[in-house]
């Protein structure tokens, strides 16, 4: 459908703001909803799984403004929560994630933070937790391979802009401040 046809009083499309950006996003995510499940179900032959370890370390360090050394430093679950929060700014909550994570337990609770916007977003994935936050390289490669082509199926040009420093700066303290921690003293 085109905008102007969605713009008609009747339309069963309920449109966001009059936002530029947000109407492409929603545009694009409308027009891509039913391929949730398709993405989902990439099997292993799928050439986004044929993606190198060094271009998913360059693209994910290039996005959120990191300098991770090997895919194993995924493991924690906080690099994918920050890709889909970057997609769905909306649908990742971000504050509850702790990109400090060092103890599987930790990782198990940012993994669910995803799973949980997973299924409120409409992403029919089931994450195995128990084997990514064993930080084993094929595990983690194969899980960013399927973030990466994910991600590149909304924004197959270009990222959109994204303060990925700042994002994880507020998160953290939002973080910190639910955990009875306090605010970080200077």
């Amino acid at each position: 459908p085109s905008p102007s046809s969605l713009n008609s009083p009747t339309s069963a499309i309920p449109l966001p703001h009059n936002d530029h950006f947000l109407l492409h996003r929603f545009l694009h995510i409308h027009s891509t909803f039913r391929t949730h499940s398709t993405m989902s179900a990439l099997g292993i032959m799928n050439p986004a799984y044929s993606v190198s370890r060094s271009e998913i370390l360059r693209w994910v360090n290039g996005l959120l403004d990191l300098k991770l050394a090997k895919i194993e430093d995924t493991a924690s679950g906080a690099v994918a929560c920050q890709v889909f929060h970057c997609i769905f700014p909306e649908g990742v909550v971000l504050s509850k994630v702790n990109f400090a994570a060092r103890l599987p337990h930790e990782f198990t609770a940012n993994y669910k933070v995803l799973q949980q916007a997973f299924d409120s977003i409409g992403i029919e994935k089931n994450i195995d937790v128990q084997k990514l936050i064993k930080a084993k390289y094929q595990d983690n490669l194969e899980f960013m391979q399927w973030v990466k082509a994910y991600f590149d199926s909304f924004f197959p040009d270009a990222p959109p802009e994204y303060d990925a420093r700042d994002e994880r700066k507020r998160a953290t303290e939002a973080y910190r401040l639910t955990r009875g921690g306090g605010p970080r003293r200077a």
